[in-house]
């Protein structure tokens, strides 16, 4: 199975204004300077401790596609980590080939493409999806690492969830309600520490859960709110966020009232793309990920 996930960024000044990103800084072509910084991270690789304590290394598998004609920049990532012992066996014999210590790194190689329209203030980061192997984060950290680097300290990267608008319209218009979460956030002196307070309903059947599910429709797709703003919900009183699970087509997504950029995508291509050697095709990945990013949202 082949999963991807799909980000959209864009490069704020220090006024936190979006730039059009292939005259970012009056004259610099953000498609380059993303080009710059594959090469960059290829020769120096990015080692950082992740929030469980575990060492991590970030870079590329191998030197990056650059395509002027599509904008585009393609290849693999390699991710690595330490804590995970096990050992790597032989298939045929189930004998043991080597132990995996603690320290020794777990490594994945995993594709990328990076679409950076022209005239735009917003480019596009898909990237296949591994267990325990997440880019959002050290790429975005690895990024204005670089940029500092170059001496453009006063630009920034904001990359952001953003699943194609099909994909949650399969799961909004025809998915089953399973749960609802109503969030508020503790933030009087009493409850420093606990962060938040969390009531968690489970829907019990179908016709209750379509009633509901009508109401939060509704909520989602008129209210427009700042972080501050309260949501109130039927007799349950008012919240800081409301956030409800629907199933469709043996997959469970978790959709949010006021902040939409959470909701993740997880979306499998294995059908869409070409294999060789059990391995999914680079040029079938780029053209289904190029289709995709025409409904991301």
């Amino acid at each position: 199975m082949v999963k991807i996930e799909i980000y959209r960024f864009s490069i704020l000044n220090k006024a936190k204004e979006q730039q059009v990103l292939n005259f970012y800084n009056e004259e610099e072509d953000l498609l380059n300077t993303m080009n710059d910084f594959c090469t960059f991270i290829h020769k120096n690789i990015r080692d950082y401790i992740d929030s469980q304590g575990k060492y991590r290394t970030f870079t590329l598998d191998r030197v990056q596609k650059l395509n002027h004609n599509n904008r585009t920049i393609s290849g693999y990532f390699d991710s690595s980590y330490t804590g995970e012992r096990g050992k790597l066996k032989d298939r045929a014999t189930n004998k043991k080939i080597i132990d995996i210590k603690a320290d020794n790194l777990v490594s994945k190689s995993f594709f990328f493409l990076i679409h950076i329209p022209k005239n735009s203030k917003f480019g596009y980061l898909i990237v296949e999806r591994k267990e325990n192997h997440g880019v959002k984060t050290i790429f975005g950290s690895a990024f204005n690492n670089f940029m500092r680097f170059k001496g453009v300290s006063n630009y920034s990267l904001e990359l952001k969830q953003a699943p194609p608008r099909y994909f949650l319209r399969n799961h909004l218009e025809n998915g089953n309600l399973k749960e609802i979460r109503l969030v508020n956030h503790n933030s009087s002196e009493q409850n420093i520490g606990f962060g938040k307070e969390e009531r968690i309903f489970k829907v019990p059947n179908a016709a209750s859960g379509n009633h509901l599910k009508q109401i939060l429709l509704e909520l989602f797709n008129s209210v427009v709110l700042n972080e501050s703003s309260k949501i109130p919900f039927l007799d349950k009183g008012e919240f800081d966020e409301i956030a409800f699970v629907l199933g469709f087509n043996k997959s469970c997504k978790t959709f949010y009232i006021k902040n939409k950029e959470k909701i993740r995508s997880n979306i499998d291509v294995s059908n869409l793309i070409e294999f060789k050697d059990d391995q999914p095709t680079l040029e079938s990945l780029i053209r289904v990920s190029l289709e995709l990013i025409k409904f991301a949202a």
